[in-house]
């Protein structure tokens, strides 16, 4: 267990250091402007999001179910994977969504620059106390400002716009970095725990590039700083590996295991 924690707090520390570089690059809004790289990190965005979260879900806990003989089988190991993976997340995102960022309100940094550059009026829009009364405020302020709407003189991508027009809860801290580091550490120990052999234990670390890339995508889009990014993920992160110190994944998995094994004599 311990050479599996250390390898998840390696990968967890090299994939920071990649999100801390967006503190010294020039990242932030580099995603908003017509063009495939707009459509590229809207779509890497919304593998995060409520629609590619579950999908990444079941696709990992099928893939999981493989290196099970019999179908009953994998359909217990998908079934207890899926549960306990929407248990997790659906608790701690919501922990997230309607404690922690309702309790510091810190704005997202593309109404910020909205307020600063454009007019908007930033109070009166998180005076709203619901995001889709916040969506509609939005929505009316940039459709009658369609002409003025530029960022460093070029015009926005459609797509960015309809993206910026959803996000309109708080910014701090990134909800979608959260959460995929938090499915990444633990769809990563996972891995390592069940396979021995290298040739399948080194894809422990693709759950980790795709959080990193989810985490990028949310500065470059605008819809959050290099603090809420870099914030969320340690934390996602964090929470796992307190987790997976706690050995339920270990128990559960190992008591099933002996379980069937049972019953197949």
């Amino acid at each position: 267990m311990k050479s599996r924690i250390k390898q998840l707090l390696l990968i967890s520390f090299i994939s920071l250091l990649i999100l801390g570089s967006t503190f010294l690059l020039p990242f932030g809004f580099s995603a908003i402007h017509e063009g495939w790289s707009a459509s590229f990190w809207l779509l890497v965005s919304h593998s995060g999001g409520t629609v590619g979260v579950p999908l990444i879900t079941i696709t990992f806990c099928v893939l999981i179910s493989l290196h099970y003989k019999g179908w009953k089988r994998k359909l217990l190991t998908i079934g207890l994977s899926l549960v306990a993976f929407s248990l997790v997340l659906g608790v701690m995102a919501r922990f997230n969504e309607f404690f922690i960022k309702e309790k510091l309100k810190v704005e997202r940094p593309n109404v910020k620059y909205l307020h600063k550059q454009k007019g908007f009026d930033m109070d009166a829009f998180y005076a709203y106390e619901s995001k889709e009364e916040r969506r509609r405020y939005l929505a009316y302020f940039l459709r009658s400002n369609a002409d003025e709407m530029t960022f460093d003189g070029e015009g926005l991508h459609p797509k960015v716009i309809r993206h910026w027009i959803h996000e309109t809860g708080y910014s701090f801290p990134s909800g979608h970095s959260f959460n995929a580091f938090l499915m990444a550490t633990l769809m990563a120990y996972i891995i390592l725990f069940i396979y021995s052999d290298f040739r399948r234990r080194r894809f422990f670390v693709l759950p980790f590039i795709w959080a990193t890339f989810v985490a990028l995508s949310r500065v470059m889009l605008g819809v959050h700083s290099s603090v809420d990014i870099t914030c969320g993920a340690a934390m996602g992160a964090l929470i796992a590996l307190v987790l997976v110190y706690a050995r339920p994944i270990d128990k559960l998995m190992m008591q099933k295991t002996v379980e069937w094994n049972q019953r197949m004599r």
